[in-house]
């Protein structure tokens, strides 16, 4: 009887996901914002591998082969989803699942909200750059919290990147933009 119950039981189970470990992502990309993990892949333009990587590996969030995000090492080989590797699969995989909620939309034009604090921002918040407000994202960072960003020399939020490895520069990377005037930045936050 004992058996039965226990496989009657098991069939009304119900599957649960871990939450998104945004303390997690953050601490992971403050760890390799200025090298390389040797168990992943890594790419010239390697922002994105980066951002899902601190998603993955610090947040917690589960591979999702079946929408592209997803990072494997078949026998000598990498193999990976367009929604790991380019800043614009993830921001549209993000923000069309229940993988993400969109927090908030800032241009530079006018310089309304670009701020060296944004409120909004807390770790592990994903944050993708559109350098020529197209619609289409370039570039992904990843938010760890209040820091000081030494090139700038201001404190503020900041973020955590590759592709140009940067460790806590500030959130809206202004000053490292030569495309200052024409960027839309969008963040999100996974669960």
């Amino acid at each position: 009887m004992l058996i039965c119950f226990v496989l009657i039981n098991c069939f009304n189970c119900v599957k649960v996901e871990a939450a998104y470990n945004s303390f997690g992502a953050a601490s992971y990309a403050d760890i390799w914002a200025l090298s390389r993990n040797s168990n992943y892949p890594s790419f010239d333009a390697d922002c994105t591998n980066f951002a899902s990587q601190a998603m993955h590996e610090g947040g917690t969030l589960p591979f999702d082969k079946q929408n592209g995000w997803y990072c494997e090492k078949v026998l000598w080989w990498w193999n990976w989803g367009t929604a790991w590797s380019v800043a614009d699969d993830l921001y549209r995989y993000l923000s069309n699942s229940a993988r993400g909620t969109i927090l908030g939309r800032w241009k530079y034009e006018g310089q309304i909200g670009f701020n060296d604090y944004n409120d909004v921002l807390q770790p592990g918040d994903i944050l993708f750059y559109d350098w020529n407000s197209d619609g289409r994202f370039d570039h992904a960072g990843v938010s760890v919290g209040l820091g000081y960003d030494s090139t700038y020399g201001r404190t503020g939020n900041v973020q955590d990147q590759h592709t140009y490895d940067r460790f806590h520069a500030i959130w809206h990377l202004k000053p490292y933009n030569v495309r200052a005037t024409t960027t839309t930045i969008v963040a999100i936050r996974p669960k």
